[in-house]
Formats: C-alpha cells, structure tokens, sequence
C-alpha cells in the first residue's frame, strides 16, 4: 500500500515537471541562412528564418527554360562542443524531381528528405519545374523525432549547391546548432522582420 502511494506521488511530480518544462530534447536551432542565386534558372529566391527553430524559402523559376533537373548537392561540417574535431559529412545529393518518390529512410539523407517532403508546397510530383513559377519551402524544420538524440551538442554550417539542369543555380548557407533544450517554445516564437 505504501509503495504505491509513493509510486502515485513520484509519477505525478514527474508529470509535473514534464508538463512545466517539457522534457529536455536535443534539437536543430538555426543562427543564420543565405541565399545566393548563381544563373538565370531562377529570378528570384527568398530565405529567411521564420523562428530559430524553421525557414521559409520562396523560389521562382527563371522564364528562359523548364526545371528539367534539380539536384542540390549539400556538405555539412559538424563541430561538437568541447571538441577540437570537425566531421564532415559531403557529396549529400538531393534530387528534388524525385522528391515525393524516396521512401522514409534511418539516415542523414533519409531526415532531410523527410524535412522536405512536409515543407515543400506546390512542388511537382516530377520534372519539370514550371518556368516563371513560384515555389515555396514553408517552415522547414527537423524535429527531434527526426534527429537521433545520442548526437552530442554540436555546432553546424549547412552548404548547398542547387544545380537547375546541369547548371549551378543557387548556393544556400545555414548555421545552427544541435542543442539540448527543455522548453522549446523562445525558440519556436517568429522572429521579427528587421525594418
């Protein structure tokens, strides 16, 4: 009898807590991103943050030709925290005409497919990418389902380089970081526009 009126009291902190806090998770929290468009594929690209924790990124095909192709090709470096090591993880390829084709896949590749495939809007279901056409990535994230949690804290620099039929259309920059934390929502808050 006693010890289960422990075990109650012991759960019911434990609820407690987990529901003032939240449990700690490790998370993706990103600083900065920047677009920088390459060739005439597309007119315009916009990438901002939406909160630490998201990016949005509006992409317009350029009106000289279709998308036949889209590849990024992406390098991370990885600086755990305390560490003097970096890891590089290169040659990352993916390729967006399949995009809504890959099946969910336990890997690096795998979790930024999956990230995509929630964010994207409008894309097609294949090649091509209409010309003089808008397309947008909404509220990217990686949520810590996504990101295996035995990762130490690390600070990270994401490049990627979008080719638009064989051509270097866009180079993306990300920085961020993949941190424990136990109440996400300062992180999940929009960040004001800067005027």
């Amino acid at each position: 009898m006693r010890r289960r009126y422990y075990n109650f009291w012991a759960s019911a902190l434990l609820m407690a807590m987990s529901l003032a806090g939240g449990e700690p998770k490790k998370l993706i929290v990103f600083d900065t991103i920047e677009c920088a468009i390459k060739s005439s594929a597309f007119s315009k690209v916009v990438c901002k943050l939406y909160s630490r924790l998201e990016f949005n990124a509006l992409l317009t095909i350029g009106e000289k030709e279709f998308a036949d192709k889209v590849l990024g090709v992406c390098e991370v470096q990885i600086y755990p925290r305390g560490q003097k090591k970096i890891t590089r993880i290169k040659n990352l390829r993916l390729d967006f005409c399949q995009l809504k084709k890959h099946t969910e896949k336990r890997s690096v590749l795998g979790i930024y497919y999956q990230a995509l495939r929630r964010a994207v809007v409008d894309f097609p279901k294949k090649c091509p990418f209409q010309k003089n056409t808008t397309y947008a990535v909404n509220r990217l994230h990686l949520g810590w389902q996504d990101v295996p949690q035995y990762l130490p804290e690390s600070n990270f620099t994401f490049r990627g380089k979008i080719y638009v039929n064989d051509e270097l259309a866009l180079e993306v920059k990300l920085t961020g970081g993949f941190f424990e934390i136990r109440n996400d929502s300062v992180y999940r808050k929009p960040l004001l526009e800067s005027a």
